[in-house]
């Protein structure tokens, strides 16, 4: 009898790579089911490297989006009807208030509850989640791996050797498609767990990537969940207003203002393809709490 896998596809290049990978090696050993979160809030060009990817190497992946207040918690929608004015983001912030660095709580409803929900339907509790990161970057691991039964197949052994960044670039380098962004944009039009840098860069070159931000923290900037209030106090936290998405209090109309004078320079290292033999320069003004090109569910970029 086969083993169960969930394979939880981001809509990264990295996550893409393990899903093929897996698909073409390991699908007689495991009975798989692909399934991608979409928070409203991705690119048009993740959704659409999504359903490239399920076409030209034949593994089918459902869409879902979470439904907060449903018994369910998420709900199946295809490429066309995903959401993409952030429906299912705002209903998360309709219950439990705008996430940032003090309450991450995006991920885990946005990603982590409606999977989790979608796997148990589908496999019960005898399964296991793929997750793609890579060798390069092992920090990202979960600590509850082994409880959650989570997989890294790009690290684990008795899958594939490993791959890095440089490996991964290589890899869609050669096929007739890949990921139409660049490696700071990330698949979150703006996720506020990147760098101000970033943000700033992402602003100046599409400013509508932040109207979602922009329309919540003035839509929900003054409003308090209870549960977060009880939260907070647990934590020993208090809570400053009106509540912004970004690090050090800043709000989307404040990165905006400035992307107008500022002008960064960002490396795009979806475009590196030569290994690095010396230490890289590191900008500690350029640093996300996300570690890769998106957030994986169960991740350290919670």
């Amino acid at each position: 009898m086969k083993r169960k896998l969930i394979v939880s596809f981001s809509g990264g290049e990295t996550s893409a790579f393990m899903s093929q990978w897996l698909w073409q090696h390991k699908s007689q050993e495991y009975e798989m089911q692909f399934v991608f979160a979409n928070t409203g809030e991705e690119r048009e060009e993740t959704l659409e490297f999504i359903q490239q990817c399920s076409d030209y190497f034949g593994f089918p992946v459902t869409w879902i989006e979470c439904e907060p207040e449903s018994k369910t918690k998420y709900t199946i929608v295809d490429f066309f009807t995903a959401s993409r004015r952030g429906e299912p983001f705002e209903k998360v912030i309709r219950k439990y208030g705008i996430p940032n660095i003090a309450l991450p709580h995006c991920s885990r409803e946005l990603k982590e509850v409606p999977i989790t929900a979608f796997s148990k339907k589908i496999f019960r509790k005898h399964y296991s989640t793929a997750i793609g990161i890579r060798s390069d970057e092992v920090d990202r691991i979960s600590p509850y791996a082994q409880k959650k039964k989570l997989i890294y197949p790009l690290i684990s052994g008795g899958f594939h050797p490993g791959v890095n960044k440089v490996e991964v670039n290589l890899f869609w380098s050669k096929m007739p498609f890949r990921l139409r962004l660049k490696g700071y944009e990330g698949n979150c039009k703006w996720c506020w767990k990147k760098s101000l840098k970033k943000l700033l860069r992402i602003a100046k070159d599409d400013p509508a990537a932040f109207n979602f931000p922009l329309r919540m923290e003035k839509q929900f900037g003054n409003y308090i969940p209870p549960n977060r209030v009880s939260l907070l106090q647990q934590k020993g936290k208090s809570i400053a207003l009106p509540i912004t998405f970004f690090r050090n209090h800043i709000s989307a109309e404040e990165i905006l203002l400035s992307a107008r004078s500022a002008n960064p320079i960002i490396r795009d290292d979806n475009r590196i393809y030569t290994q690095q033999t010396t230490i890289p320069f590191i900008d500690f003004g350029d640093t996300d709490f996300v570690g890769g090109d998106s957030c994986e569910i169960f991740s350290d970029c919670r």
